[in-house]
């Protein structure tokens, strides 16, 4: 891939080093990143910076592009001419997914039905087959997350063309991103080489001040060693480690050389901890919720009042709680409460759906919430009836639900098919019980947003809430109704799709 290319939009109109007369460029008032302001003429500029001579004592400093505030860099090298594009460089890898909700991306070096041989840099982890979530997944990351400099060397040099001038270039501000820093310098010259010898001055000059810049680099190489290390730390999400490197940076670094690069790392340290930190809760805030689920659902003694309780209040706490925890390393100040920002931007991460079912302990929610969204449902019903015929069958249906309701109020007496919710609990298996638990908690919790909800009609009185049956006698027939025992009067199975 080519990345961290510098372009010219005018390589023969704009020379890299160019007077401010030539430019038509006069006195600049110029503000760094450190806050000092700089008056005096722009009197030389290239790729890698520029020389301002100062109004004010008439010395000349030498600045690089991120010497300056952020939008000044931008400002002048349009006004020069220069266009910038820059990208680190990428390997492909994979992603493997674990059942603790951990997540390892790396090089897959070995695997067999025992499982996979994970490489990330020069650590090899072994990964038994019980404990992957899902399969390997194909991705592309930052070389340096799981490559060491000579092994992306090692990788990427045999496709660089031997006397291709600018992919060698390339290549060498490819090995500089990585810290491959003496295998840099020795593209870049060949690269000198081969413009030399095509007469190529653009490019020349070019080599010329990343040769210089590298120089910097290599003369200071244990402070390019230290920002390697919050390099490192940041792609690895370990970013409290990486903070604290930074702010140890300058009393380390008294006569920092590479400023520069110190205030970028830590300009781009938050969004890049905001990023993960969201990523991290789109991937595990439903497994957590689900392994907590899970255990619940081996209660059978628990009331369902406190039960449902408990899912639509307790639990979301503990869920915030234990991914807190499992933050530390990225933020360690994050309270539960944090989460919640982090928790709404999920969406921008193309959020999964899930979707659990009451089934037939539906009736427990009691009537209004268990069909709630039926008659919308209903309304959009393609079944080939006419407007008329539908109302018609639900003022039946409603009348008949009605009588039903009347009786049971006027009957008083507790049968069968009215048993309690615990009835109903402490029948179920445990895969009802979790499902009922994940269906609340989606619903009614507000941890999750609920996408649809859908019905099927109860399989033991086809939807209408009772059962008929017949009693016989001397004086005939007797047609008597009585409330459905599965679906308790509310004749459905309710299940909702949340995300």
């Amino acid at each position: 891939m080519r990345t961290l290319v510098l372009l010219l939009a005018a390589i023969v109109a704009v020379p890299a080093q160019a007077s401010a007369q030539e430019d038509g460029v006069g006195d600049e008032l110029l503000r760094l990143r450190d806050g000092r302001m700089l008056f005096g003429p722009i009197v030389e500029h290239d790729l890698d910076g520029l020389v301002v001579e100062s109004a004010r004592t008439g010395g000349r400093l030498r600045l690089s592009w991120a010497d300056l505030f952020p939008g000044e860099a931008d400002r002048l090298r349009r006004a020069f001419g220069y266009r910038v594009e820059t990208s680190v460089p990428t390997v492909s890898a994979h992603r493997i997914l674990l059942k603790n909700g951990r997540e390892l991306v790396g090089r897959i070096v070995r695997q067999d039905a025992r499982g996979l041989e994970v490489r990330v840099r020069d650590t090899s982890t072994v990964v038994p087959a019980s404990m992957l979530a899902a399969p390997p997944e194909p991705v592309t990351v930052e070389a340096v997350t799981i490559l060491t400099p000579q092994q992306f060397y090692a990788e990427r040099a045999p496709q660089v063309p031997e006397d291709d001038r600018l992919a060698q270039y390339e290549f060498a501000r490819e090995l500089e991103s990585v810290f491959a820093l003496e295998e840099a310098r020795r593209h870049y010259e060949r690269a000198a080489e081969l413009a030399a010898a095509a007469g190529d001055r653009a490019l020349q000059r070019r080599v010329e001040g990343a040769l210089r810049a590298l120089d910097v680099k290599i003369a200071n190489r244990a402070e390019a060693e230290y920002l390697e290390r919050v390099r490192v730390a940041m792609n690895r999400e370990r970013f409290e480690q990486a903070e604290e490197l930074l702010e140890a940076y300058e009393e380390t670094f008294p006569e920092a050389r590479l400023r520069g690069e110190w205030v970028e790392l830590k300009d781009a340290l938050e969004t890049k901890r905001d990023l993960a930190i969201r990523r991290y809760l789109a991937r595990n805030w439903y497994n957590r919720a689900v392994s907590l689920l899970q255990r619940k659902a081996l209660d059978r003694e628990s009331t369902m009042a406190t039960l449902m309780m408990w899912a639509e209040a307790e639990l979301p706490k503990l869920v915030r709680e234990r991914l807190v925890g499992e933050l530390v390393a990225m933020d360690d100040e994050l309270a539960p409460e944090d989460l919640d920002a982090y928790w709404g931007q999920r969406f921008e991460e193309r959020a999964v759906r899930h979707k659990a079912g009451y089934g037939d302990g539906t009736w427990i929610l009691g009537p209004d919430k268990a069909r709630a969204g039926l008659d919308d449902e209903e309304d959009e019903a393609d079944d080939g009836k006419s407007d008329a015929q539908r109302e018609m069958e639900d003022r039946v249906n409603r009348y008949l639900r009605n009588l039903e309701n009347q009786r049971r109020a006027s009957a008083g007496a507790r049968t069968e098919a009215e048993a309690t919710p615990e009835d109903w609990w402490r029948k179920a298996s445990v895969t009802e019980r979790f499902q009922w638990l994940l269906a609340y908690y989606g619903e009614f919790s507000g941890d999750f947003e609920v996408v649809s909800v859908h019905f099927r009609a109860c399989p033991t009185c086809a939807g209408l809430g009772y059962v008929t049956t017949m009693d016989l006698s001397t004086d005939g027939a007797k047609e008597r109704r009585a409330v459905c025992p599965t679906c308790h009067g509310v004749g459905v199975r309710r299940s909702v799709t949340f995300r």
